[in-house]
C-alpha cells in the first residue's frame, strides 16, 4: 500500500512537472512568435526558460562576430545592465567558440570557470548548462554559424541532467527562427530609417541659402544620426589643392582651421588616394593614425571614420567622424553603408549648390542688363538735361547764372547716381529665396551691428527691442535688405536728430517687425500706390525702386507689409512673418 502511494505521488510530481514543462514551452513559443526587438528577445527568452528549466539564473548572449564578442542585456537590481564577453573566453565564450554542449555539475572543480564574476556579484554558482544557438537555415549549409548562446546556472533541485540537455535543444530551433526574425525586423527597420534620414537631409538641404549653411546643416545631421562624439568635414580648395574649408562639430572651429593637409600621408590620404571609406575602432593602435592630430583638434580620438566625398571619382572632400557616443558601441559595417550613402548624397548636394551658385552669379549679371533696360529712357531724360545746361553753361557769361546751372547739373548727375545704385543693389539680389530658420533676436542683432554706428554718425537715435523668442522661416540677407531699404528712406526723411527705431513682437501666428522713424510722414495721395514700382516721395533723387523691391522680397517670403503714416509725425512699417514656434 505504501509502495503504491509513493508510486502515485511520484507520477503525480512528474505529471505536475510535464504540465509546467509544456506551458512555459507554449509560453516560450507565443513569446518567441510575437516579439521582434532583440533586447525584449533576450530577457524574455531567458524568464521563460529559466521557469522550464527549474534553474536559479540564466543569460542568453547574442554572437558578434564583427566585434568578437558575446553580448546580452539582463535585469539587475531594477537596472538593465549591458554584458560583454570575448569569443573563447570563459563557458559561454567556450560554447561560442566550439559549438559545444556544455553540462557542468560543479562550477568550481572546472577550470573554465571564472570565480572573479560570483566575487564581484555574490552568486555563488554551482551548476552550469551552457548550449549553442545555431542560425535557423534550409539544410542546405554544411557549417551552421553559431548566433547566440544560451547559459542556465544552478538546478534548484540537484544539477543539469541529460533530459535537461534534450529540453533545452528542443527549444533551440524555435530560439534561432525567433532571432533570425528579429534580425531581419532589425535590418528592415534600420534600412526604414536610413530613407528616412535621407529624406530628411534631402529636405534640410532645400533651407540652406549658402555652402557653409548647407555644411553645416549635413554635420548636424551626420552627427545625430551616427551617434557620434564630434565630427569634420573638410573640402579642398580649388586654387592651392590642400584641403582647408571646415565646418565643425563640437570641436573648436579656430584649432581645426589651423590644420592645413594636402591629402597624401595618414588616414586622410589614404582615403584621399585609395577613394575608401577607412575605419577604425582602436585608433591608439592604428599605424596611419596621427596622435598629433588628435591633439591639435582637443579630442580623445578612440574610433575614427574618415569617408571620401568624392565628384565624377574626384574626392573634393573628406568627412571625418570620432567616437561613438554610447558605451561600448563601435563603427560597425552597417555604420560604413551608411556613412557612404551619406557621402554620396553630400557630394551631389555640394556639387548642386556649386552649380546653383554659379548660375546666381550668372542671374545676378542678366538682372543687372534687365534691369537697365527697362530704365534706359528714364536715364535719358536727366542725360538730355544735363548735355544741354552744360551747352547753356559754356555760352553763359553771367556769374548767377552759370551757377544757377551748375548746380542743376549737379544735383542731375547725383539724381543719376542713386538711380543707378538702387538699380544695381536690386539686381545684386539673389535670383530666388534661400530660406532658413533663423531666430528674430539674431536677425535684429546682425542689423544693429552692421548699421546703428552709421546712423548715429549721421545723427539720428537708433533703437532696436525683441520682445519675442520666436523663430521664422526666412532669407536671413534679403530680411536685412528689406529692412535697410525701409531705414534708408526713413532717414531721408528725417531731419538729423530724429528716430529711427525697430522692434519685434509676437502677434498671433506670426512675427512683426515695427520699422518706425520721426520723420515728414508719407501724403495721403500715394499710400495707395506706395509700394508700385518707380514711386517715390520725400526724395528729389530717389528711382522709386525701394519699397517696390522690398514688397517683392517679402511677398517671396510668405510674408506681407503694411504701412501706418500721419503727416509731419512719422511712419511706421509693419511687416509680419509666419512664427515657427
Amino acid at each position: 500500500m505504501d509502495e503504491q502511494k509513493l508510486s502515485t505521488t511520484e507520477l503525480e510530481k512528474q505529471l505536475h512537472r510535464k504540465t509546467i514543462e509544456m506551458e512555459s514551452i507554449q509560453q516560450i513559443g507565443q513569446a518567441l512568435s510575437s516579439e521582434l526587438r532583440i533586447e525584449r528577445l533576450l530577457m524574455l527568452v531567458i524568464r521563460e526558460v529559466n521557469k522550464l528549466m527549474d534553474s536559479e539564473r540564466g543569460t542568453f548572449y547574442i554572437v558578434d562576430k564583427e566585434k568578437g564578442e558575446l553580448w546580452s542585456k539582463v535585469a539587475q537590481d531594477a537596472e538593465i545592465l549591458e554584458i560583454r564577453l570575448k569569443i573563447g573566453v570563459g563557458i559561454a565564450g567556450h560554447v561560442a567558440k566550439t559549438g559545444d554542449v556544455i553540462n557542468i555539475p560543479d562550477a568550481y572543480k572546472d577550470d573554465r570557470f571564472n570565480p572573479a564574476i560570483d566575487k564581484k556579484t555574490g552568486f555563488k554558482t554551482r551548476s552550469i548548462l551552457c548550449m549553442p544557438i545555431f542560425e535557423a537555415s534550409d539544410g542546405a549549409k554544411k557549417e551552421k554559424n553559431i548566433i547566440g548562446v544560451l547559459q542556465i546556472l544552478n538546478k534548484r533541485n540537484g544539477v543539469f541532467e541529460e533530459s535537461d540537455e534534450e529540453l533545452l535543444a528542443s527549444m533551440a530551433s524555435q530560439i534561432a527562427i525567433a532571432i533570425n526574425n528579429s534580425n531581419l525586423y532589425s535590418r528592415l527597420e534600420k534600412k526604414v530609417n536610413e530613407l528616412d534620414l535621407l529624406f530628411d537631409i534631402e529636405r534640410e538641404l532645400t533651407k540652406a541659402y549658402d555652402l557653409d549653411d548647407l555644411l553645416n546643416i549635413l554635420i548636424d545631421k551626420i552627427t545625430e544620426t551616427i551617434a557620434v562624439e564630434a565630427a569634420i568635414i573638410t573640402l579642398r580648395d580649388l586654387q592651392t589643392k590642400e584641403y582647408s574649408k571646415r565646418v565643425v562639430k563640437n570641436i573648436d572651429l579656430e584649432k581645426a582651421s589651423q590644420m592645413f593637409f594636402s591629402g597624401n600621408s595618414g588616414i586622410v590620404g589614404e582615403v584621399v588616394q585609395s577613394g575608401e571609406v577607412y575605419y577604425t575602432n582602436d585608433a591608439s593602435s592604428d599605424p596611419l593614425f596621427s596622435e598629433g592630430f588628435a591633439k591639435k583638434i582637443g579630442i580623445d580620438i578612440k574610433q575614427l571614420a574618415c569617408v571620401p566625398l568624392k565628384i565624377n571619382d574626384e574626392v573634393i572632400g573628406i568627412l571625418e567622424v570620432f567616437n561613438k557616443s554610447e558605451e561600448n558601441d563601435y563603427f560597425s559595417q552597417a555604420d560604413m553603408r551608411l556613412l557612404t550613402s551619406l557621402s554620396g548624397q553630400i557630394s551631389r548636394a555640394i556639387e548642386t549648390f556649386q552649380l546653383k551658385e554659379e548660375k546666381i552669379k550668372a542671374d545676378r549679371l542678366s538682372s543687372i542688363g534687365n534691369m537697365m533696360s527697362t530704365i534706359v529712357h528714364d536715364l535719358r531724360t536727366p542725360m538730355n538735361n544735363i548735355y544741354g545746361f552744360v551747352d547753356l553753361l559754356q555760352e553763359e557769361e553771367e556769374a548767377e547764372t552759370r551757377k544757377e546751372y551748375s548746380d542743376i547739373i549737379i544735383k542731375q548727375i547725383k539724381f543719376l547716381t542713386n538711380m543707378t545704385t538702387d538699380v544695381l543693389d536690386f539686381a545684386k539680389g539673389k535670383s530666388s529665396i534661400l530660406p532658413v530658420k533663423c531666430a528674430v533676436n539674431k536677425i535684429l542683432d546682425e542689423f544693429q551691428k552692421f548699421f546703428e554706428g552709421d546712423v548715429k554718425k549721421k545723427g539720428f537715435e537708433f533703437e532696436t527691442a525683441c520682445n519675442t523668442a520666436s523663430m521664422i522661416y526666412v532669407d536671413p540677407e534679403k530680411t536685412q535688405r528689406i529692412f535697410m531699404n525701409i531705414m534708408k528712406n526713413a532717414l531721408e526723411a528725417m531731419e538729423p536728430g530724429g528716430k529711427f527705431s525697430i522692434i519685434a513682437n509676437k502677434e498671433g501666428d506670426d512675427v512683426v517687425f515695427l520699422l518706425s522713424d520721426t520723420g515728414a510722414g508719407i501724403p495721403d495721395e500715394i499710400k495707395q500706390t506706395l509700394f508700385d514700382s518707380f514711386v517715390t516721395s520725400g526724395k528729389k533723387g530717389g528711382t522709386g525702386l525701394g519699397l517696390a523691391i522690398v514688397k517683392k522680397l517679402i511677398e517671396e517670403q510668405k510674408g506681407r507689409i503694411e504701412v501706418e503714416s500721419e503727416v509731419n509725425k512719422g511712419t511706421t512699417f509693419k511687416i509680419y512673418f509666419p512664427r515657427l514656434n
